[in-house]
């Protein structure tokens, strides 16, 4: 998936919108703000939107964010730092201030629902097929960007629970929350004999469940 920063970088007529929509591409980045020679702010972000005249970075399923204008975008470019395959992304600001936003591992960190056939489904559809009795959880692999990785099989238990204000998945003894479609990410990707449910809850921005379902013959 280099390809595609490099038709960026390659690109002369590159807007800023087509460099920030790298981070909408890859599972991390890391934004820093500099100022006078200090470091103002420094986060780590895999979210980028652009709204009415601003564009927001964040982070997935959190509330963290950080926003500029875009009418304080002095310029913005994009390189491939050397013998690494991370892409710096620098902002120069109208204030002097500047942002960089470092793209790591463009070779092999693709998000998955971007390199992968997966359509995105809500909490409502994910209780209705959890519940339907033709689908067996198998597997279930949890990890996330910084190493952590936890494979789970024989489940007793993998379903979505009404509470009092949220939903909660529960596997086997493990919980995650799932507050509403706005604050998590649900992807499945479907198969004849077997599907594979992407979740992001809510408040674990680089955290990644997968769930591997097999499909009874309802007949």
């Amino acid at each position: 998936m280099r390809t595609r920063i490099e038709a960026v970088l390659n690109n002369k007529d590159a807007k800023a919108t087509d460099y920030f929509e790298l981070v909408n591409t890859y599972e991390y980045s890391d934004l820093s703000v500099h100022k006078d020679g200090n470091t103002i702010i420094s986060m780590s972000i895999n979210k980028f939107e652009e709204f009415c005249g601003a564009y927001e970075f964040s982070q997935k399923c959190s509330m963290s964010h950080f926003t500029i204008e875009e009418s304080n975008v002095e310029s913005v470019t994009g390189k491939m730092l050397d013998n690494m395959d991370t892409c710096l992304i620098e902002i120069n600001m109208k204030d002097e201030s500047k942002i960089s936003i470092c793209v790591y591992h463009t070779d092999t960190n693709t998000k998955r629902e971007v390199r992968e056939r997966f359509y995105e489904s809500d909490v409502f559809s994910l209780m209705d097929y959890l519940n339907d009795d033709t689908h067996k959880v198998m597997l279930v692999n949890i990890h996330d960007v910084f190493g952590l990785e936890v494979k789970l099989n024989d489940i007793k238990n993998c379903s979505l629970v009404e509470k009092e204000e949220a939903y909660e998945m529960q596997i086997d003894s493990m919980t995650f929350p799932l507050v509403d479609d706005s604050c998590n990410e649900i992807y499945i990707k479907e198969n004849s004999s077997c599907d594979t449910i992407l979740i992001r809850p809510y408040g674990q921005p680089f955290l990644e469940i997968s769930i591997f379902v097999s499909k009874k013959n309802s007949n």
